[in-house]
């Protein structure tokens, strides 16, 4: 065996490997959970083609993840044909479309999301309070691989919940943008669609302009 492998696994630095693995481990179950969720997430806010606006949502199979884009399109085709009954404005029918995705967004995926980043602080907090009551007790011990591991211990743990809370917060910042944006693109898509729907029987093409 190498010298210095040796000089490794014998030492400190084996101790303070060891507890730094303990603490990434800790934060590493709510952050993958977070992290699984926005990648769901960035399915869902995904821009969809104008071909693929016009197709039957129907179509999609249950295991796939519907995009939010056509969530908007079907529930605004909807709210229209059932408008038209009830002479509703177009804004409010659009509006209320609007939010009811960004409703399902929020329940689906923003919601889980910071359930999981909020679990870390907590983490890295239990681990920083952990390590600092063992370094007070390996003082008294006189006991400095024990200071070392409880150092690492502390440190660790909050740097890696900090930083995993930090991606995970990062995550749905971008994820918000990014649905806005595939919903603002469909209902630019969908317009056309969605005036002509609105025309009265018997108005002329002149009068629909």
């Amino acid at each position: 065996m190498p010298e210095f492998l040796e000089t490794f696994l014998q030492g400190d630095f084996a101790l303070t490997a060891f507890v730094s693995t303990l603490s990434l481990v800790a934060v590493w179950f709510p952050f993958f959970g977070g992290l699984r969720i926005a990648l769901r997430a960035v399915a869902a806010t995904r821009q969809l083609r104008a071909a693929e606006l016009r197709r039957d949502a129907g179509r999609l199979s249950a295991a796939s993840v519907e995009p939010l884009a056509m969530t908007l399109i079907r529930v605004l085709r909807k709210s229209l044909s059932e408008s038209d009954r009830e002479s509703c404005p177009t804004e409010f029918v659009v509006d209320a479309s609007k939010q009811y995705a960004m409703n399902e967004y929020d329940a689906r995926y923003a919601q889980p999301i910071s359930m999981y980043a909020n679990l870390l602080p907590p983490l890295g907090f239990i681990g920083t309070t952990t390590g600092l009551l063992i370094l007070f007790l390996s003082m008294h011990a006189s006991n400095e691989s024990l200071e070392l591991g409880a150092l690492a211990l502390a440190l660790t743990s909050s740097i890696f919940a900090l930083v995993a809370f930090a991606v995970l917060e990062g995550l749905k910042i971008r994820l918000y943008a990014r649905l806005l944006s595939s919903l603002q693109h469909a209902l630019y898509a969908a317009q056309p669609r969605t005036e002509s729907r609105r025309v009265r029987p018997g108005a002329t093409p002149a009068a629909a302009r």
